[in-house]
C-alpha cells in the first residue's frame, strides 16, 4: 500500500489560561518570565533573556502555553492616581471609582488607554483604595520584541499594578526602581489606605540616592493626608526596602521576605533578595492579571476593536519599527542608485537610436543656425509695401500724411509717420488723430504706438507724429470693409459707386467697384433731353461729352483728374456754377485730333445743363467717350500746359477752375520778423506753390530761397 506524501499535521499546543508571560525591557534586550497563578499564589515555570533582534520570543511564549503576554510599561510613561473610598457596597464603590476616573482623565485619552481597578479591603480604618492608570497618547510606544505584535493576547501593564497587587496582600512597603529613566514607583500601606505614587528622582542611567527616596515618600504622604505621627515610620520602612534596589529592580525589606515567599510556590530561591530584585515585578504582574487588579493589565496602544481598511492596515504595518527600517533602507538605496540606473538606461537607448552621434550633433547645429536665420528674416525681411498698406488703411479721412519713414530695428520695422489732421466727417482734427492711433493699436500689426501732437493752427490743422513698431509685418490684418482700401477704394468712398451702365473695361475701372453700386436706375436719353430742353441726339452727344470730361482714363494721374472734375460737374448745381452761369471744365489746347476732341467736349459740357443725368447712352457711345477722354489726356500731357488748380483732390478740397497765383515775395528781414505760426503758414504756401509745373525758372529759384529761409526760421524757435 502506497503511503501518503502529505506531511502529518502537528496539533497546536493548547494554551493554559492560568499561565502568564511577563515581558520586561532591559538595556540589552528583553527579560521574559512565564508564571502560573492559582489560589492567590504563583509558580515560576521558566525565565529567559532575549536580545533586541531575536525573533524567537513568540515561539518561546507558545511553547510555554501562555494564554496571555503582558508587557511591563516604564513608570515614566503611565500616570497613576490612588482614589481612597469609604466603606460601602461593591457596586457603589465601582461606580464611584468610574466617576473619579472620568473626572481624572476628562476625555483627553482614549478608553483603551485608561484602566481602573478596586483593590481588596485594606487593614486599618477600612478604607478601600482604587487605582486609575492612564497611558497618554503623547507617551512613547513600549518596546516589544521582534515577531510579537499587539493583539487580544498581548497587552500592557504599568509597574505600579504589580506592586499594588503584592502590597494589598502582604501589607508591606514595596518599590520598583527604573534607574534607566530615573523613575521610582512606590506602594506603601497606611492607615489612610494604600499609598501608590510614581515619582521622578535622580537622573537617567544614574543610581538613586537614599535621601531622594526618603524625600519623595515623605512628600507623597503629606499630599495624601497621612497622619504626621505615622510618616516617619513609613519613610523608615520604605528606605529599608530601597537599600538593595537603588541601582534598579524590585525592592523590599529583608524582614518582609518571609511574607513574600508565601506568594511563590515550588521555588527554592524565593527567599533570596536577589531573586526578588530580578523577578519580583513579574510575580506582582502575574498576581494582578489573575486578581482584582486585572483591568490594570489590559491597556492597549491601539483600539483592537477597530478594523482598519487596506490602507490603514498598510499604514499600521509600515509604522512597525522593523518594517520602517527596511523601507528606509530601500528608499536610501533607491535615491542613491535609481538616478544612475535611469541615466545608464537612457544612455544605452540613445546609443541604440543614434549610432553616429557626431553627425547628429552637426545636423542639429546646422538646423539651429537655419532656424535662427529664418527668425531674423521673418522679423526683418518683410515687405515694406505691406507695412505702408497697413498704415494707409489705419489712416481715416482727414489725415494728411507728409512724411513716412520705415527702418529695420531689432524688434521689427520702426515706423515714423508725420502729417496733419483736419476736421472731416463731423469730427475734429484731434478726434481724427486719436482715431488713427486707436486703429493702429487695434490692427494687431503694430506695437509701442506713441503719438506727439501740436496745438491746432488757425485753420484747424493739427500737426502730429506717430512712432510705432511693426512687430508682425507679415500678419494679415482683417480690417473692416469701410476701412480696407482693398475692398472699398478711395474713389468709391468719396464719390460712391459708378453707374451700372459704365463699361468697366473701357473706363479702366476695377470690377469690384461696380459690384457695390446696388440697383441704380437708368435714365433714358429722352428724359435727359426733356430735363435739358434739347433733342435726344444732342442729349446723347452731351452725355458722351460729359463722360469724356469725367475722367475715365485708366492712367493713374489722368484718372484722378477725371474723377475730381466729374465730381465737380455732378455736384455744382447740375452743371452750373454758384453764380448761375454754366460750368466750363478746364481744357487743354492740343494739336490734331486730341485738340479737337477736347474743344468739342468742353463746348458740349457747357451747353448741357444736366450732364450727370444724361450719361445713359449705349455701349458704343460710352466707348467713344472713353476714347475721346484718353485723347484729351494725352494731348494735355504732350502740351505740358495742364493745371491742377481747379481740381477737387484730397489735398486741394474745394479747388476752383482758376490758377492760383504764386505767393508774394518775402524778404529775409520779413521772414526773420515772423512768428513761428506765421512762418509755418508761409512755409505751407511756398511748399504748395513749388509743386506747380507751370512756373518759370526765376519764380522757382525765388520760392526755393524763401522755402529754405522759412524752414530755418521754423527750426530756430
Amino acid at each position: 500500500m502506497k503511503k501518503s506524501a502529505k506531511k502529518p499535521v502537528v496539533p497546536a499546543l493548547m494554551r493554559d489560561p492560568r499561565v502568564v508571560a511577563v515581558i520586561r525591557a532591559t538595556r540589552d534586550g528583553f527579560e521574559l518570565t512565564s508564571l502560573r497563578t492559582s489560589d492567590g499564589a504563583v509558580s515560576m515555570l521558566a525565565a529567559q533573556h532575549f536580545g533586541t533582534d531575536d525573533e524567537r520570543v513568540g515561539k518561546w511564549i507558545e511553547t510555554q502555553r501562555a494564554a496571555r503576554a503582558i508587557v511591563a510599561l516604564p513608570g515614566a510613561d503611565v500616570i497613576v492616581r490612588a482614589v481612597q473610598l469609604p466603606p460601602a457596597d461593591e457596586a457603589r464603590l465601582e461606580g464611584a471609582l468610574q466617576l473619579n476616573a472620568s473626572a481624572f482623565v476628562q476625555g483627553r485619552t482614549s478608553d483603551w488607554r485608561v484602566a481602573s481597578a478596586l483593590l481588596p479591603r485594606e487593614r486599618g480604618e477600612g478604607i478601600r483604595t482604587g487605582l486609575v492608570a492612564e497611558w497618554p497618547e503623547d507617551a512613547n510606544r513600549a518596546d516589544m520584541p521582534q515577531g510579537l505584535s499587539e493583539g487580544p493576547m498581548v497587552s500592557f501593564a504599568p509597574a505600579i499594578a504589580g506592586l499594588a497587587a503584592i502590597a494589598s496582600v502582604t501589607d508591606v512597603p514595596l518599590l520598583w526602581v527604573d534607574s534607566a529613566n530615573g523613575v521610582l514607583s512606590v506602594c506603601v500601606p497606611t492607615t489612610r489606605g494604600l499609598l501608590a505614587r510614581v515619582i521622578r528622582a535622580g537622573g537617567n542611567g544614574e543610581d538613586i540616592e537614599i535621601a531622594e527616596v526618603a524625600q519623595a515618600v515623605g512628600e507623597a504622604c503629606v499630599h495624601a493626608g497621612v497622619p504626621g505621627a505615622e510618616i516617619p515610620n513609613i519613610i523608615e520602612r520604605t528606605v529599608q526596602a530601597a537599600r538593595g534596589a537603588l541601582s534598579g529592580g524590585f525592592g523590599c525589606a529583608d524582614a518582609d521576605l518571609g511574607k513574600l515567599s508565601a506568594l511563590v510556590r515550588d521555588c527554592d530561591e524565593s527567599s533570596d533578595p536577589q531573586w526578588w530584585r530580578t523577578h519580583g515585578l513579574a510575580v506582582g504582574i502575574a498576581l494582578a492579571a489573575s486578581g482584582p487588579a486585572m483591568p490594570l493589565t489590559r491597556l492597549q496602544w491601539t483600539d483592537l476593536s477597530a478594523r482598519p481598511d487596506r490602507l490603514g492596515a498598510l499604514i499600521n504595518r509600515i509604522s512597525e519599527p522593523r518594517t520602517a527600517r527596511r523601507i528606509m533602507m530601500a528608499g536610501i538605496l533607491t535615491l542613491a542608485l535609481a538616478p544612475l540606473a535611469v541615466e545608464g538606461a537612457r544612455l544605452l537607448l540613445l546609443r541604440w537610436k543614434l549610432p553616429d552621434l557626431e553627425a547628429y550633433v552637426k545636423a542639429e547645429e546646422l538646423d539651429r543656425k537655419k532656424q535662427a536665420m529664418y527668425r531674423v528674416l521673418g522679423r526683418q525681411g518683410a515687405s515694406m509695401t505691406k507695412t505702408l498698406s497697413d498704415i494707409a488703411c489705419s489712416a481715416p479721412d482727414g489725415i494728411e500724411v507728409e512724411f513716412i519713414n520705415v527702418a529695420q530695428s531689432a524688434k521689427g520695422q520702426a515706423v515714423t509717420v508725420r502729417g496733419k489732421a483736419r476736421a472731416a466727417g463731423g469730427l475734429q482734427g484731434t478726434e481724427i488723430m486719436l482715431q488713427m492711433e486707436k486703429q493702429l493699436r487695434e490692427s494687431g500689426a503694430f506695437e509701442q504706438v506713441l503719438r506727439n501732437s501740436e496745438a491746432p493752427d488757425t485753420r484747424g490743422y493739427q500737426e502730429f507724429a506717430i512712432n510705432a513698431t511693426a512687430v508682425r509685418p507679415t500678419y494679415t490684418v482683417a480690417f473692416p470693409e469701410a476701412q480696407d482700401f482693398a475692398r472699398t477704394s478711395m474713389r468709391v468712398r468719396r464719390y460712391g459707386p459708378p453707374p451700372e451702365d459704365v463699361d468697366t473695361v473701357a473706363s479702366g475701372l476695377d470690377a469690384r467697384t461696380t459690384t457695390a453700386s446696388g440697383s441704380t436706375s437708368r435714365s433714358t436719353s429722352a428724359s435727359a433731353a426733356t430735363n435739358s430742353g434739347a433733342a435726344p441726339e444732342e442729349a446723347a452727344k452731351s452725355g458722351s461729352t460729359v463722360a469724356a470730361a469725367s475722367g475715365t482714363d485708366p492712367a493713374d494721374g489722368d484718372a484722378k483728374t477725371g474723377k475730381d472734375s466729374g465730381r465737380q460737374v455732378r455736384g455744382s448745381g447740375r452743371g452750373k456754377s454758384s453764380a448761375g452761369t454754366p460750368f466750363t471744365p478746364s481744357a487743354t489746347t492740343g494739336s490734331g485730333a486730341a485738340g479737337a476732341s477736347t474743344t468739342d467736349a468742353t463746348k458740349a459740357a457747357a451747353a448741357n445743363t444736366e450732364p450727370a443725368d444724361a450719361t445713359t447712352t449705349d455701349a458704343g457711345a460710352t466707348a467713344a467717350a472713353g476714347a475721346d477722354s484718353k485723347a484729351a489726356a494725352r494731348g494735355a500731357r504732350a502740351a505740358g500746359t495742364a493745371t491742377r488748380g481747379g481740381l477737387a483732390t484730397r489735398g486741394n478740397l474745394g479747388g476752383s477752375s482758376e490758377v492760383e497765383p504764386p505767393p508774394p515775395v518775402l524778404s529775409e528781414n520779413e521772414i526773420k520778423r515772423m512768428s513761428r505760426e506765421e512762418a509755418r503758414e508761409a512755409l505751407v504756401k511756398v511748399s504748395r506753390a513749388r509743386q506747380r509745373a507751370d512756373l518759370d525758372d526765376a519764380v522757382k529759384t525765388r520760392l526755393k530761397t524763401e522755402f529754405d529761409l522759412l524752414l530755418e526760421r521754423c527750426k530756430h524757435e
